[in-house]
């Protein structure tokens, strides 16, 4: 196949790809960013297990649902399938220099750098903290009243995240650290990141700038506290992450420079708080409208079991993944995936939520039922929350301990109660989707 450089309309036009529903590229743009999951549904049952979106300012992008193309795309040769040419969406946010956005060999070795981090070891160390912080930050959500718990969980997930990446050396930048990230951050509610060309619309032209000024002096911050820690850690003080950045070398030798760091940094900060609160709002949401399941949660926490608990979780992340799919892999040689010959310059996309959803591998998929984890193992083929090949979530087990911990606090002491009448809809927050009102809930006291 030739590796002549082609525009997507040509690509298109030549019947390469898998078919497309209908729609022009704006309307498939919108689909996409309005209606996520209803959307994936509408094009699955059009065009199969395999359909190709045209989304504006962006490359073709296939989305595959069958169990064996995913495996064949997410394990495939990182020479031929670029993982981190699909996450260019967060570069504003984390960097170019961030591992998450290299490839091969750079990636592999920023990667381990982070690694150690988030060994099991380092985690268990980190309970009794998190234990301590949970327990404070529920005490101060409101009861008897509706209210978005994603904000109250968002709040909590970045002040344990910046103390595992800063422990407690820094206590006292932590606080206004966590005010200025919680600012910046705020650029994931807009539609900024995933379109470019709304930058220069105005009044979205100020939300930018403002983005720009605060990432800025989070950088500042972030130099300082890492020039700070310089002279300790040459001293062979070790322990949190900026210690082991601060001494980790590039695959030539030389340390990893200023940005390098503050880039590596904001992808563990970012990956870190993100995703879990994500899921945590999403659970909630589920638990709120499935009462007999709270119920039976509650229940065998109070008898010292945990079983349930992690089922409710791993369902959790079944049915309403923040993910709705892995990160595209862009091809840049030509490959081949089951059936189909993909040609460079395709972004293909392991479609986590429609597989989630395949009634042959989950009978009564749109149903919340944790009782289908209870005796029987997540399958790593078929359950994809944390991604996979190169770019699985190296923090799933701390990400684990944290949801458990908090859905076990809450759920102890308080009764979690709708507020409004079904589940909300989903809507996107930089690269994942979470509740599209915050997950609002009422907390009663039991």
């Amino acid at each position: 196949m030739s590796r002549t450089r082609k525009s997507p309309l040509a690509i298109r036009l030549s019947g390469e790809l898998p078919p497309s529903p209908r729609h022009p590229a704006t309307l498939q743009t919108i689909g996409g960013r309005r209606w996520p999951y209803a959307y994936l549904e509408h094009c699955h049952a059009v065009c199969g297990d395999r359909f190709t979106l045209y989304p504006l300012d962006m490359p073709p992008m296939v989305f595959l649902s069958d169990p064996q193309d995913i495996r064949e795309v997410l394990t495939g040769d990182t020479s031929e399938l670029h993982p981190g040419a699909g996450g260019h969406v967060i570069a504003p946010l984390i960097g170019e220099r961030s591992f998450m956005l290299l490839e091969e060999d750079e990636h592999a070795w920023g990667r381990k750098a982070v690694t150690p981090a988030f060994h099991r070891r380092m985690v268990a160390e980190q309970c009794a903290a998190l234990s301590g912080l949970v327990e404070q930050a529920v005490a101060s959500w409101p009861t008897g009243g509706p209210f978005a718990l994603h904000p109250r969980i968002r709040a909590l997930t970045i002040k344990v995240i910046l103390q595992i990446i800063f422990s407690d050396k820094h206590a006292g930048e932590l606080a206004s650290m966590q005010e200025r990230l919680t600012r910046m951050l705020s650029i994931t509610d807009s539609l900024l990141l995933q379109g470019p060309r709304l930058r220069y619309v105005p009044g979205w032209t100020r939300m930018w700038r403002r983005f720009l000024a605060e990432r800025a002096e989070v950088n500042i911050l972030i130099h300082q506290l890492a020039d700070e820690r310089q002279a300790a850690t040459r001293q062979g003080e070790h322990g949190d992450l900026l210690d082991m950045l601060l001494t980790a070398r590039n695959p030539d030798g030389s340390p990893m420079g200023t940005a390098q760091v503050r880039d590596n940094l904001m992808s563990m900060i970012l990956a870190g708080h993100e995703t879990t609160t994500g899921e945590l709002a999403w659970a909630f949401q589920l638990l709120a409208h499935n009462p007999p399941a709270q119920a039976r949660l509650r229940e065998e926490l109070e008898s010292g079991g945990e079983e349930y608990l992690t089922a409710t979780l791993h369902e959790t992340m079944r049915h309403r993944p923040v993910f709705a799919f892995a990160i595209p892999r862009a091809v840049v040689a030509p490959v081949q995936i089951g059936e189909w010959s993909y040609p460079p310059h395709v972004q293909l996309a392991a479609c986590t939520y429609l597989l989630h959803h395949r009634a042959d591998l989950y009978p009564d998929p749109y149903s919340f039922r944790p009782e289908r984890f209870i005796g029987a193992a997540a399958q790593s083929r078929t359950w994809l929350p944390w991604g996979g090949g190169a770019k699985h979530c190296l923090g799933r087990h701390f990400a684990m301990l944290e949801m458990q911990t908090i859905l076990r606090h809450v759920i102890a002491r308080r009764v979690v109660r709708p507020a409004n009448g079904r589940i909300e809809r989903p809507r996107w927050r930089s690269a994942i989707l979470v509740p599209a009102h915050g997950g609002r809930v009422v907390l009663g006291r039991r």
